[in-house]
């Protein structure tokens, strides 16, 4: 039998370290990308619950004045660096189109106005969160200002149009 040099087992030992550790860095990595993803919905969606209670103005675009929904939306999304429409109805092209079903805190919920036969965005909302088939959204509400509404309420459900994913 040949003996093999230790030199020559030492760069085999550090060789299989190394190419252990690569791969051990690009889903260390991965995992950090999604953590950050993460973090910055949560930061989202706890700076527009700050503004909870604020009461609704049309038009309107600041904590001090009041929030429509599209300002509402704007202006929390601008605080993070995220240009998003100031109107409602621009929503349908923003970011990336999502199943409702799978939205994630932080995604952007379009809904049609007060006539829900006319299928155009009329309404924003920003999802709280998507646990067991329950969504939360934040949003301005005409009669309350900022609230947290539930999506399985009719109103809402009849008018849901579709999700946009800002934050990815």
């Amino acid at each position: 039998m040949k003996k093999i040099p230790s030199v020559n087992i030492i760069v085999l030992i550090l060789s299989l370290l190394l190419s252990v550790q690569c791969g051990t860095t690009k889903s260390k990595d991965l995992k950090n990308k999604e953590s950050r993803t993460d973090i910055q919905r949560d930061k989202v969606v706890n700076y527009a619950k700050k503004q909870i209670g604020v009461k609704y103005v049309y038009a309107g675009n600041t904590p001090k004045q009041g929030f429509d929904c599209s300002g509402f939306t704007k202006y929390v999304f601008s605080n993070f660096g995220y240009n998003v429409p100031r109107r409602s109805v621009d929503y349908g092209s923003t970011g990336k189109k999502i199943n409702v079903k799978e939205c994630k805190k932080g995604d952007i919920l379009l809904f049609t106005g007060r006539n829900k036969s006319k299928r155009v965005t009329g309404h924003v909302g920003i999802v709280v969160s998507n646990s067991t088939g329950t969504i939360k959204f934040i949003h301005a509400s005409s009669s309350r200002g900022i609230v947290i509404s539930d999506m399985n309420v009719k109103y809402y459900k009849e008018r849901i149009l579709g999700v946009r994913r800002i934050i990815y």
